[in-house]
């Protein structure tokens, strides 16, 4: 278990005002869980992990020559972009999926996971956070995710190419709406999710900080190879690059 890292950075130290993050990034799961009693088509599924999202971050971190962290486990272990206090933390189902080895988890492994990965997350990006704050003036802060196009467990065709979700800063996402519109993309306005209603990563680390951001939601079939993804990351840099002034 001691070579399992909860999370890793890539990218350089302070020589862009972007930062990026990605929360879901693998579906990685330590020696000891197995495959939380999963077939590997399941684990392979969205329920584990944001399907290319981490390919996109770490391919919008070099056209923005930013630093970029990601979530080293998936988050059927434990959701880094939950409360502590929420009941999904860890779930017993996702997607009509039943999970396994998470079914009636008790105190002690709850725990466990909370200390083992889910709190090393928190303060990786605590610290990486605060380095870039010290290091540039008026940072931008980008979060990473996917969507599916449709759940299992409900009608809910998703006809957006991405989604820009805000709460704080409607001045960042509008810029990055408006310019996604006017180059022909259907976009969401806090759609799939809105932010306004839950984005705890976001609201813990940067909107406590009142730093610029805002978070990206790319459709998962738009992503899901390598050149799709190099496509994506020149759509997104346009309009972050207009944010950063450096397009």
């Amino acid at each position: 278990m001691s070579d399992f890292l909860s999370a890793r950075a890539t990218g350089p130290k302070g020589q862009s005002r972007a930062f990026l993050f990605c929360d879901h990034a693998t579906n990685a799961l330590p020696g000891r869980y197995g495959s939380l009693g999963l077939s590997i088509d399941q684990v392979d599924d969205h329920i584990a992990y944001d399907p290319g999202a981490g390919a996109v971050t770490l391919a919008l971190g070099e056209r923005l020559n930013a630093r970029s962290v990601h979530c080293g486990y998936s988050r059927l272990l434990i959701d880094p972009n939950r409360g502590l206090d929420r009941d999904d933390l860890v779930l017993e189902e996702s997607d009509s999926v039943a999970i396994p080895g998470n079914q009636k988890l008790d105190w002690e492994e709850r725990e466990y996971r909370i200390k083992t990965f889910y709190r090393p997350y928190h303060d990786f990006l605590d610290h990486e956070l605060d380095t870039h704050e010290a290091q540039v003036e008026d940072p931008l802060i980008i979060s990473i995710h996917s969507f599916c196009r449709a759940l299992r467990c409900r009608d809910s065709h998703r006809p957006w190419q991405v989604g820009v979700l805000w709460k704080d800063d409607e001045n960042s996402a509008r810029q990055v709406i408006d310019e996604l519109r006017q180059n022909g993309l259907s976009v969401g306005d806090n759609e799939p999710y809105s932010a306004k209603l839950y984005n705890y990563t976001v609201d813990r680390h940067v909107g406590a900080r009142g730093l610029r951001h805002l978070t990206l939601e790319i459709r998962q079939d738009l992503i899901a190879d390598e050149n799709h993804v190099r496509q994506w990351a020149d759509v997104l840099a346009e309009p972050l690059q207009a944010l950063l002034g450096t397009r």
